[in-house]
């Protein structure tokens, strides 16, 4: 597996060298936008857009603008801000995981150790990993990607640690600006609505969950291929009578 950023993990004065790796990978299909006219795949360039030229990468630079001013940076001057902050994840604190707020959570990435060859490595990797399960607690930890500073948690999983992106508070939309139709659910409703809950619960087996739109779009494009038509699907929603109509169904199918 292809690591995504190396550097040191600070336990303290404890430096361990660590590589991330992404915990995800690709599942769905990607279609191609093309010229309907001639199947032409559609590119996108990078053009400057006062002489429309087509730029190469060693022709474009990164800017801020102030008052219609265009203020250039390069990439060196960018490192200079905060030269080692690229290659240090620091451990902000540990507190309990409950304490994070779900909300804020965002893609998983494994850590692991970055080079044999480091006296203590292992140890010290270890060492922070036994302590965060016996004490129960997961490390808030900040670091330095590609110009953006990020914060996450990081907490024991298997052989080694999971890193949980998590976003700045100030990140979070307010909730506030959601419409929400007030309305009144008398108790009986309440109720009934209670038991298909009972009634539905179960013992949440990850495995068992398979993507299937996938599959059904490679079907989709087999089909293509062999010259046959694809009708359109009509959609019908079904119809919803009373709520409380609803309730008893389901209950009495459960």
């Amino acid at each position: 597996m292809r690591s995504i950023w190396s550097g040191y993990l600070t336990f303290g004065s404890i430096l361990i060298p660590i590589r991330t790796y992404s915990a995800s990978g690709p599942l769905h299909i990607g279609f191609h936008q093309v010229h309907k006219k001639d199947c032409g795949r559609v590119r996108y360039k990078k053009v400057c857009e006062k002489d429309g030229k087509e730029l190469k990468a060693d022709e474009i630079s990164k800017a801020f603008f102030i008052a219609g001013e265009c203020l250039k940076f390069s990439d060196e001057e960018i490192e200079s801000l905060r030269p080692f902050a690229n290659k240090i994840m620091e451990i902000q604190g540990f507190c309990k995981m409950d304490e994070i707020p779900l909300l804020g959570l965002g893609k998983p990435y494994y850590i692991g150790t970055q080079s044999p060859e480091k006296g203590g490595v292992g140890q010290s990797f270890l060492l922070l990993k036994k302590a965060l399960e016996r004490t129960g607690k997961v490390a808030v930890v900040k670091w330095v990607s590609r110009s953006n500073e990020y914060i996450g948690m990081l907490q024991p999983q298997e052989n080694g640690f999971i890193l949980k992106q998590l976003l700045y508070k100030e990140q979070v939309r307010s909730s506030e600006e959601i419409e929400i139709i007030e309305a009144e659910v008398p108790e009986d409703l309440l109720e009934k609505g209670v038991q298909v809950v009972e009634k539905m619960s179960f013992d949440f087996d990850w495995g068992s969950y398979q993507e299937e739109y996938t599959a059904q779009v490679k079907e989709l494009i087999e089909k293509k291929a062999m010259g046959e038509e694809i009708p359109p699907e009509e959609i019908k929603l079904p119809e919803t009578r009373s709520i409380e109509a609803e309730l008893e169904r389901m209950l009495a199918t459960l």
